[in-house]
């Protein structure tokens, strides 16, 4: 069985021959280059403006306003493409939707009409949110946006004064979303949202702060901007006046979602590297990868990121099916995705020995730039505690709406499983007026696991998998429920023995991160449930799944009996049969870029 690109991943396999192979250092989008330009902390000037002129600022407008951004499945694996390259790249590309995003779910037709002209121009944006004393704590911002009348033009508008911190993007951006307080007394509805272009500003009335050196991405323009009584045309505002806490949150769904693209791109960076590293390394008379804890690494490193890689293409998918659940959805991606990319690479670290912490040698010394750069992808867009909140906070009415269905009369719930995790199934258009900032208890992915376990009870044991591995999944799958059941009681438990602050209790912290873990296992066996026909005879055959859902219960009971060692041996000869065919590392291999793609792409002039 062969698998056949999937229409969300042909545009991301068509960027990634356009950029050509990144081990040419002759290729402008090389790593020998991205390296250069990381000692230089300088800002990758031509590489932007090589994919400005592909076009990969279309995908950043919605297609009703011109641009060619029809579903966050494709948005995702172009942003993997461009991770997996180098996350300096693409994160300062990718903070123009960030910039953005606001607009497209509150903004007026003339502003979006405005945007969408900018970013067509290959204009950068970015969202000044944080400022210096107040980090994460969003409602204590002091900057201020004054409604006034405005001595200049005489019409009614606003006088932005304060200073925003941590910008990316910031003195590159033509423009800016920033967040003001607009009531003195600040609270829930005391902060709007303004869009700033910086070219209708008089230049004497702000000044950009100095740029920010910065562990990794160290080429990102990070810096920020003082504003002193700017004038603002009331037609600045992005919707209602108080509406700007609820609107950053509404867009920090879909921005939180999105940055699971980062972590599997340099994930896939980080096994690719480690992985040619073992198989062309001699030691101890035999190649590196022949050594039996070596090999557990590399399979487990495939598992963790195809853990990943089905947590984030359901939630890319789950946009379109139901925002309505995203306020949550979108927490577990951001705390999951990140830090499992995180471990994922400190244990490949390992294997690379010495060579992890070189600025050059093996790969030009790309390892230890995306160790550095990979760090970031958890800080931004709401850290990991700030997501581990939005979980805590909502845990209990999750367990308790699980409570309450009628499996007999689930058959809606049904059919949402099925249109979110089946791959070969079209996405309908997003519905941005669905987002809300509470889910309402809802969580069609830990709720659908008693589906799932039905399905499971009336598998066709069909030859592509076979019956140890079904049985195993069956196992599992009871265990993961079991799981479930345990973390509601224990929940329930907390909540009963502790007072007001018990949501921001270790504890609880603890069991959010649970939550991810029991999502995230949930995901994975209905990914393999409903895609079996479809991605290839290693995905049909589950050895994987196996161990995906035993390395998650392993977070619970971390005396676990081992999993089949033919298991992990199937598993490492698809990560290297991958590695070989240059294809990715994920359920839907799609074709990498070669050394035959390479001599006509553009070069480096450094």
């Amino acid at each position: 069985m062969t698998v056949v690109p999937l229409d969300a991943y042909r545009t991301a396999e068509v960027l990634e021959h356009a950029l050509g192979n990144p081990l040419d250092a002759q290729n402008l989008f090389s790593f020998q280059h991205q390296i250069a330009l990381d000692e230089q902390e300088a800002f990758p000037e031509e590489i932007c403006n090589f994919l400005y002129r592909w076009g990969l600022f279309d995908y950043f407008i919605p297609a009703a306003y011109g641009g060619k951004l029809h579903s966050f499945e494709e948005a995702l694996s172009l942003l993997r493409v461009l991770a997996r390259r180098d996350l300096t790249v693409a994160v300062a590309l990718g903070q123009t939707y960030l910039g953005s995003v606001h607009i497209w779910l509150a903004g007026s037709d003339e502003q979006k009409r405005v945007v969408a002209q900018l970013i067509k121009q290959n204009q950068l944006m970015a969202f000044a949110l944080t400022e210096r004393l107040h980090g994460s704590d969003v409602l204590a911002s002091d900057v201020q946006a004054i409604e006034q009348n405005l001595a200049q033009t005489g019409e009614d508008g606003y006088r932005l004064t304060g200073e925003k911190w941590l910008i990316n993007n910031c003195t590159r951006a033509r423009a800016l979303t920033v967040f003001a307080r607009t009531d003195p007394a600040g609270g829930a509805r005391g902060f709007s949202l303004f869009l700033v272009d910086k070219q209708q500003l008089d230049p004497a009335t702000y000044t950009y702060l100095p740029k920010v050196k910065t562990h990794g991405i160290r080429g990102a323009d990070i810096s920020g901007i003082d504003f002193r009584d700017c004038q603002l045309p009331a037609a600045a505002r992005i919707g209602q006046t108080g509406a700007g806490l609820e609107v950053a949150l509404l867009g920090l769904m879909i921005t939180r979602t999105m940055c699971a693209g980062f972590a599997l791109g340099a994930a896939d960076n980080a096994l690719r590297t480690v992985l040619a590293f073992a198989l062309a390394r001699k030691l101890y008379g035999d190649t590196v990868v022949a050594i039996p804890n070596v090999q557990n690494t590399l399979a487990y490193a495939f598992i963790d990121l195809l853990i990943a890689d089905c947590a984030s293409l359901a939630a890319a998918r789950g946009l379109h099916i139901v925002p309505e659940q995203f306020s949550v959805w979108s927490a577990i991606v951001k705390y999951f995705v990140p830090t499992t990319a995180e471990h994922l690479i400190r244990d490949l670290s390992i294997v690379l020995g010495a060579r992890y912490y070189l600025r050059e040698e093996h790969n030009s010394g790309i390892f230890q730039k995306l160790i550095r750069d990979s760090g970031v992808i958890s800080l931004f867009d709401g850290s990991t505690v700030v997501n581990l909140s939005v979980i805590c906070s909502q845990i209990s009415s999750l367990f308790a709406y699980r409570r309450k269905i009628d499996f007999g009369q689930a058959e809606p719930l049904r059919l949402r499983l099925e249109a979110l995790f089946s791959l070969a199934q079209p996405l309908p258009e997003f519905a941005a007026n669905r987002l809300t900032l509470s889910n309402r208890g809802q969580d069609d992915v830990l709720q659908g696991m008693q589906i799932a376990l039905t399905q499971l009870d009336y598998l066709n044991e069909a030859a592509d998998s076979a019956t140890d591995v079904v049985e195993a999944i069956r196992r599992l799958a009871h265990e993961v429920f079991e799981q479930i059941n345990e973390t509601d009681r224990s929940v329930q438990a907390l909540i009963h023995a502790g007072g007001r602050t018990v949501y921001k209790s270790p504890a609880m912290f603890e069991l959010a991160k649970g939550y991810c873990g029991l999502h995230a296992a949930a995901t994975c066996l209905q990914m393999w449930l409903y895609n079996r026909a479809l991605l290839g005879d290693f995905f049909a055959k589950g050895e994987w799944l196996v161990l995906c859902l035993d390395r998650l219960l392993a977070t619970f009971q971390p005396r676990r009996s081992a999993v089949p060692a033919t298991f992990v041996a199937v598993t490492l000869q698809e990560v290297v049969r991958l590695y070989e065919q240059n294809q990715a590392f994920s359920i839907v291999p799609f074709q990498l870029a070669g050394p035959t793609q390479s001599n006509s792409r553009p070069t480096a002039s450094v």
